[in-house]
């Protein structure tokens, strides 16, 4: 038995090691990546490197998930260096531990549809937060599949909804927004279908 736990433990131990790195390497650079041709995703980002993104990509809107922190110096950097460029600037505060309602959900749907293009969402390591907005973009704006939309939330970005981690709640309250979603969808089309 004890044989069997020793390779259990020598597989399993370098595969969350490798995991560990990988977020690691994901949060020091700010974790931002290009979902589609509209939107960005990505960590708390510095100023400098905000700066950058909004001058390379031609951000137009930042969609911040942490809230509104008037009183944190990363908010008021983060609201001046787009005021200084005139990008659009937005805070829905959201916690990536306990899954938000319908109204949020409809919220961030709302908000990802109608920013300025393009459009980066961060909360503070890109991987929860800006993964459910992210998931909701690819579903209701780029017209993905649940299933591919889903893939935002995935451990490529850092997102570890296992053993028992409350981070799970993202994935939740994306399941319960795409059933809502396609179910909308469904009605639609049945009331948009011709009538014999």
């Amino acid at each position: 038995m004890r044989s069997l736990a020793n390779r259990v433990t020598a597989v399993t131990l370098p595969a969350v090691l490798l995991v560990a790195a990988w977020a690691g390497i994901q949060y020091g650079t700010g974790n931002v990546h290009q979902v589609a041709p509209g939107l960005y995703r990505s960590g708390q980002l510095t100023a400098e490197r905000l700066d950058g993104l909004i001058r390379s990509a031609g951000i137009r809107s930042v969609l911040n998930l942490r809230g509104a922190h008037p009183e944190a110096s990363w908010w008021r950097d983060e609201a001046a260096v787009a005021a200084r460029h005139g990008v659009d600037y937005r805070s829905l505060a959201i916690s990536a531990r306990s899954e938000p309602d319908d109204a949020t959900m409809d919220e961030v749907a709302a908000l990802v549809a109608r920013m300025p293009k393009p459009l980066l969402v961060h909360c503070q390591g890109g991987s929860d937060r800006s993964g459910l907005a992210s998931a909701v973009y690819e579903l209701t704006v780029a017209g993905e599949s649940p299933e591919e939309a889903g893939e935002q939330l995935s451990l490529l970005y850092g997102h570890f909804p296992f053993a028992g981690s409350p981070t799970r709640a993202m994935d939740t309250a994306f399941v319960r927004f795409a059933t809502r979603h396609e179910a909308a969808r469904e009605r639609v089309a049945g009331d948009l279908s011709p009538r014999p």
